[in-house]
Order: C-alpha cells, then structure tokens, then sequence
C-alpha cells in the first residue's frame, strides 16, 4: 500500500493527497482494514480535514471518482466554497498539530494510541502526524531523534 505522508501538498494543502491516496484505495475496495476503521470518520484526522473545509466525504469521493488526476482533483477542490490560500493556510498550521495536547483530536489521539498503536513508546510521537509517520517507518525524517538517543 502506497500512501503519500500527511505533510505532502496538493493545491498547496497537506493531507490532500494522503486523503486521496486512500479515497482511491476506498473506491477500489484496497484499503487495508486498519485504515477502513478511520477513514473519513470524524473524529479522524480525515474527519477534521473534511470539516475544515467543509466537504461532505460523499462529496469528496464523487469528485475523486470523477476527476482521476491529481491535478483535476487539486482543480475541484479549490473551486469549492469556503476554500482559500487563508484556509488552506490555516489547515496547514493546525493539521501539524492535530492530537497533540490542547490541540482538536487529542481524545482521538489518545484513544488511538492505547487500542490502534499501542506498541509505540516513543516520546517524539505527541499527534496524529508523528503517530503516522512512526507506523509507516518514517518518523526519523520527521522528527529525527535527540543526540545520544538509541
């Protein structure tokens, strides 16, 4: 499975390609089922990231259906109401930051981490982005580690 990573662009904006990424692995039955789980729900970074902007996922999914190239895709989602260089520059901003303490999603976060990604006791990992990048093997690029760590 090939998911772009949650700080990639598209139209300027993270999590689009990523949440494309899986939108066409969703429509294609691919998605592996740990992903089904938090696809699009609301509590999810997918959740947070539809609701910014505001897109329904019914919409969402129709227009990636619709439009097979990122560059249609990146065309319609910036034709849609409510979408800005400033929303998306605010999404950007908070989306970093999603899960972490204080931060929108945090309960998610957290609940996330005890029954999804339980095994993971690295102290770098506070949000959503470096739980991410710690499941899928890249969280050194992230987030590289202190000096003197093991």
């Amino acid at each position: 499975m090939s998911l772009r990573r949650p700080h990639d662009q598209l139209a300027g904006c993270g999590w689009l390609p990523r949440f494309v990424d899986k939108a066409r692995q969703h429509l294609a039955d691919t998605l592996p089922s740990d992903y089904r789980r938090a696809f699009g729900h609301a509590l999810a970074t997918d959740g947070a990231f539809l609701a910014h902007f505001p897109l329904t996922l019914a919409d969402a999914l129709a227009a990636i259906t619709e439009h097979p190239s990122d560059e249609a895709v990146a065309q319609w989602f910036l034709a849609q109401p409510g979408i800005s260089p400033a929303s998306i520059a605010d999404w950007n901003t908070r989306a970093a930051r999603f899960g972490e303490p204080g931060q929108p999603g945090e309960r998610a976060f957290r609940f996330a981490m005890k029954t999804i990604d339980g095994g993971c006791i690295d102290p770098r990992v506070t949000g959503a982005f470096p739980a991410i990048a710690w499941d899928e093997g890249f969280l050194d690029e992230l987030i590289p580690p202190a000096p003197g760590s093991a």
